[in-house]
């Protein structure tokens, strides 16, 4: 299941980040079910530096396997908007919440942030998985109006980092070692991301990241 095969990765990722001295926080250690709200809550108390939310994937058919990287803005297409509704269905926000959040972010730096730090991240995924699974698809950096970006008071993606639909991808996800490859891809991605900021000067100084 997505829940199971994503903490795993969670895990393994918040080992690679510890031994950096990064301060990591989970919304969640084991099998429970955490509400959206709660997880962008805990993060914002936490005085995160970063937000980062992991998933997998799922494109009808079977044939495509793509790894995409989300941060908070406007789409128009209407798949997006469809598992954007089907995430965000019990947030707890209104669609109202969502127009006045929206505003303010889309203003903010944070935006810009969020950005770049899906630009980090996407290519490491793309490039470090593609060197043992050629075939894995760039399906890119996109925008959508995740409920569990839009809470966030710190730049926050959301990384759909393989595609469980395709049949290869779930063996392999099966396998302990694509599963710390995805781990690995996605610290080399947030170590660019902090070593380019000016306020993470250092890798080894001690930063906090929330992650789902």
């Amino acid at each position: 299941a997505e829940k199971e095969v994503t903490l795993d990765i969670g895990i393994r990722l918040r080992q690679l980040l510890e031994q950096a001295t990064f301060e990591v926080v989970m919304t969640r250690d084991k099998d429970e079910t955490v509400p959206l709200r709660q997880r962008t809550s805990l993060a914002n108390a936490q005085g995160a530096d970063l937000f980062v939310s992991i998933h997998l994937n799922w494109i009808d058919g079977g044939q495509i396997r793509g790894i995409e990287t989300y941060y908070l803005g406007p789409t128009e297409d209407p798949m997006l908007l469809q598992l954007a509704a089907q995430e965000n269905r019990d947030s707890g926000y209104a669609l109202a919440d969502f127009r006045k959040l929206l505003d303010y972010i889309y203003l903010s730096v944070r935006r810009d942030e969020s950005r770049r730090l899906a630009e980090s991240v996407q290519p490491t995924l793309v490039t470090a998985l593609r060197r043992q699974y050629p075939a894995l698809a760039n399906r890119g950096v996109k925008t959508a109006p995740f409920a569990v970006l839009v809470g966030t008071e710190m730049p926050a993606i959301l990384a759909e980092v393989t595609c469980l639909s395709h049949p290869e991808e779930a063996r392999l996800l099966a396998t302990p070692q694509y599963r710390q490859d995805i781990a690995q891809a996605l610290w080399q991605g947030i170590r660019a991301y902090a070593q380019a900021l000016s306020r993470f000067p250092k890798i080894s100084q001690e930063r906090r990241l929330t992650h789902e």
